[in-house]
């Protein structure tokens, strides 16, 4: 009986997977990036920082802080949120439609700073809560939750046989036995992780958007504020929300090398026969959502630092030039074929991480010369973190080139049988 049902599990495993995997990369990708969501938001807001950091400097200016307190008091209403970090700077920052402006006085000069409209870090919280489709959206994210609970118990039963090949890397073996193992790995060395940060998200979830005749947890309850911790990171300090962004980084590994292994293992069947329109979307997906998704992310930085501050919508400009990137690598992604598109994305992506420092530096104070002297990590971990991002991803664009051949439908070969299973 057990024997029947595993052919049945692996299907499960792969096409449940398959057809809820770009959007579960997009929540884990930017659920990970939503770790540093404050961070990211400081970073994008450097007029805002230079100004704070000023503050800091002149600790004389105590004086403001009774009429800083009265400020705080006097403004808000359910479209205002009355930003008080950094309470001896005169400063109001609104909150609209998830973007951040607002204004401030320079403690040297005492003139009115404008510091520019952007959604910050909150665009990609909003992206992970809901793909930035609201109520729709927030149930294709809770279905795909629900599909990944299913693939990883799937997952384990398939390979319950072979447990030991879970924790083995055979990276001089097929293309299809690599990335198998990367798999692997990623699922089982961060398995609790997994199945915390799924199971949290589907009670927030539960508890937001089902009525309360169905729900498990409370609102206000105890259990649904420890499921907010846990999820959100909400305790342990820096070092855990690190830990975070690393398990979260792996999840998104896994998620991407299920994907890529659906396309390797049925490479060999097309290679003398026409490839058919499934098959050659699946591949530009793949594509647009593994390379091109970062690609995208590094074009909202990127825009956040060109666009002018004035410029009216600001942040719906941002929002813009992402969705632009992303729909361009799409394009880009069915025109070029195999390890030419990942090739080609990859690059893309790593030079615009790896350049974000430089155009920092070249267009605001808040560089990592003066950011990591004045102790601002918050703000010199965005541009390290992008500079290692460039780094790894530029090296990943050179390893699809150099063994492109795995990912490629144009090498001769020879192949009878579409594959069935994952």
């Amino acid at each position: 009986m057990k024997d029947t049902l595993l052919p049945a599990m692996n299907w499960l495993h792969t096409y449940s997977g398959l057809l809820f995997g770009w959007a579960l990369f997009a929540v884990f990708f930017t659920g990970t990036l939503t770790v540093f969501d404050n961070e990211m938001t400081d970073w994008m807001q450097p007029e805002l920082q230079e100004a704070t950091a000023k503050e800091r400097e002149r600790s004389a200016l105590d004086e403001i802080a009774p009429a800083s307190t009265l400020l705080v008091r006097q403004v808000g209403n359910e479209n205002t949120d009355v930003f008080s970090k950094h309470p001896l700077t005169l400063m109001v920052k609104l909150q609209k439609n998830r973007g951040f402006s607002g204004q401030t006085t320079d403690p040297e000069t005492g003139e009115l700073i404008i510091f520019r409209d952007t959604q910050g870090g909150d665009f990609f919280y909003h992206f992970h809560h809901g793909l930035l489709l609201g109520f729709p959206g927030a149930w294709i994210v809770a279905t795909a939750g629900m599909v990944m609970l299913v693939s990883l118990t799937t997952g384990l039963s398939v390979h319950r046989r072979s447990f030991r090949d879970l924790l083995v890397f055979r990276p001089q073996f097929f293309p299809h036995r690599t990335w198998l193992d990367a798999h692997n790995l990623t699922g089982l060395l961060v398995l609790p992780f997994h199945l915390m940060i799924t199971v949290t998200g589907l009670l927030i979830f539960w508890s937001i958007y089902v009525s309360a005749e169905f729900q498990f947890l409370s609102a206000d309850s105890l259990a649904l504020s420890l499921v907010s911790t846990l999820h959100f990171v909400q305790f342990g300090g820096v070092s855990l929300r690190w830990l975070y962004f690393f398990m979260g980084l792996v999840a998104s590994i896994m998620i991407a090398t299920g994907l890529v292994m659906w396309v390797i293992k049925r490479r060999k069947y097309y290679l003398q026969r026409p490839v058919p329109l499934s098959y050659r979307l699946v591949e530009s997906l793949n594509v647009t959502t593994l390379a091109g998704l970062p690609v995208a992310t590094a074009a909202f930085l990127w825009a956040n630092r060109l666009l002018p501050v004035t410029l009216p919508g600001r942040s719906h400009w941002e929002e813009g030039c992402f969705f632009l990137a992303w729909g361009l690598c799409f394009i880009h992604s069915l025109l070029r074929r195999g390890p030419f598109a990942w090739k080609d994305q990859l690059y893309v992506a790593g030079l615009l991480f790896g350049f974000l420092p430089l155009l920092n530096g070249l267009t605001t104070g808040s560089h990592l010369l003066r950011t990591v002297p004045n102790g601002s990590w918050g703000m010199a971990a965005v541009d390290l973190t992008a500079a290692a991002a460039g780094v790894f991803l530029c090296w990943a664009g050179r390893r699809i080139s150099r063994a492109g051949a795995g990912m490629s439908t144009n090498r001769p070969g020879s192949g009878t049988e579409v594959p069935q299973g994952g």
